[in-house]
């Protein structure tokens, strides 16, 4: 296994990429945005959730439902820069296209298709059900049997969870939820940490599902989520079944007067993944990357290593994980139930990808929010220009879209040999 996976490393993504890697658009684009991974095998969950609290450790608090009572080997802390890898990985991403790059082999183009005790007179009182430490967190498991002794335990133990909550968390309880609360303790912190690790709970449990509505009562204003999701291969990739998928446009041009350089591409891609959102009255979630981790084209970050999955979770390596971005925008008002995810089955590979304005290209894909051209350039007029013979156009009836590593364009031809003999050898492992 080693030595295959050696021998992938020994061939760097950019000789199957046919272009040029400008830039992505990451989560730092959001304001108020939140980051969770979602690790699920069986009735097997792992959550880790990102951490970008601001301010006195002291002060921070957490408050998750949960399915069951969470023992102490159930929760750890994680290397924050795992978070990093993964959001910059399965980030949309810019990418720069020459005729060059189409024109050397006689291929389909992309056929754009447009698509406790109690802590007050008369309070029912919450009960501790497990008491444990994590890295910096003070972890406890609570139950209780009405919202308003569970809220009362919470703000005199010091969680500051607002009244406004007590309908939730009632909901939470009358469906059998635990609660995960989570304290820091600056004496378990190194010296001159500011930042506190992500959190991750394992527990088992018959369905996908992410508490929700908890967390948006903090929330001032419009919410992002990103959810990353790892299964088996098998599985495919993930959605969400109750809220509303929106449809944002992308495999088309975009002209940035800087080259996508600096904030040019973040903006723009804000303005694209929000104008579903103006035709809807609800939440809206878009599926932002779907692939097997170990791989990506082109790659706006390294690939995930096996050692980057089973930190998260999984069982098994990066080549028998499938990868999911799934990025969710709301207001309080709207986040009205809890997610719930669902395994897709289908492995299809998925990617937010735009591609830099180039007049010579306008017959191989279309103008963002423009459509396509009326009388489009193309590469064979460049050419006739520069004096060389034009080459044949692509077959417009192409029955695929894109090659088999998914670039949408051909790739190099000693490129396709050497990866599908490594194809061969991971095909030959799993014999």
């Amino acid at each position: 296994m080693f030595s295959v996976l050696a021998l992938m490393w020994m061939v760097p993504a950019s000789h199957a990429f046919c272009g040029t890697y400008v830039g992505q658009a990451g989560a730092g684009l959001y304001n108020q945005a939140s980051q969770v991974v979602m690790v699920r095998q069986g009735l097997q969950t792992t959550l880790t959730l990102a951490n970008d609290f601001e301010g006195d450790l002291e002060d921070f608090v957490l408050v998750v439902p949960v399915p069951l009572v969470l023992a102490e080997e159930d929760v750890d802390v994680v290397d924050p820069e795992i978070i990093t890898r993964v959001e910059t990985y399965s980030a949309p991403r810019l990418v720069q296209y020459s005729c060059d790059d189409f024109l050397e082999e006689d291929l389909a183009g992309t056929g754009y298709d447009g698509s406790g005790d109690e802590d007050g007179e008369g309070a029912i009182s919450a009960s501790v059900e497990a008491e444990f430490s994590a890295g910096e967190f003070d972890i406890v498991i609570l139950s209780a049997e009405q919202s308003e002794g569970l809220l009362s335990w919470l703000n005199s133990h010091g969680y500051a969870v607002p009244a406004e909550s007590t309908e939730i968390l009632q909901e939470y309880i009358d469906g059998g939820s635990y609660f995960l609360a989570a304290k820091v303790d600056p004496a378990d912190l190194p010296d001159g940490q500011t930042w506190l690790r992500p959190l991750q709970v394992t527990y088992s449990t018959s369905g996908m599902s992410l508490p929700l509505r908890l967390g948006a009562l903090n929330s001032p204003g419009v919410q992002d989520l990103l959810v990353y999701v790892i299964n088996d291969q098998a599985e495919g990739g993930a959605g969400i079944a109750n809220y509303t998928e929106g449809t944002v446009e992308h495999e088309c041009m975009v002209d940035l007067p800087d080259a996508g350089i600096g904030t040019d591409f973040a903006d723009f891609w804000e303005e694209a993944f929000d104008t579903p959102r103006q035709s809807s009255p609800g939440a809206l979630w878009t599926r932002e990357y779907a692939w097997a981790p170990a791989w990506c084209d082109p790659c706006a970050g390294e690939p995930l290593t096996d050692e980057d999955v089973q930190a998260l979770g999984f069982d098994g390596t990066a080549w028998d994980a499938f990868f999911t971005r799934l990025h969710l925008r709301f207001t309080p008002t709207q986040a009205t139930q809890d997610l719930v995810l669902y395994n897709s089955g289908d492995d299809t590979r998925t990617q937010i990808r735009y591609i830099l304005y180039d007049p010579a290209l306008e017959d191989l894909y279309p103008i963002c929010f423009s459509g396509w051209a009326s009388d489009p350039g193309t590469c064979e007029e460049e050419q006739d220009d520069d004096g060389e013979a034009p080459t044949e156009n692509p077959d417009d009836d192409a029955d695929d879209d894109t090659n088999l590593f998914g670039c949408g364009i051909p790739c190099q031809p000693g490129m396709i040999a050497a990866v599908l003999g490594l194809l061969a050898l991971v095909g030959r492992r799993r014999d």
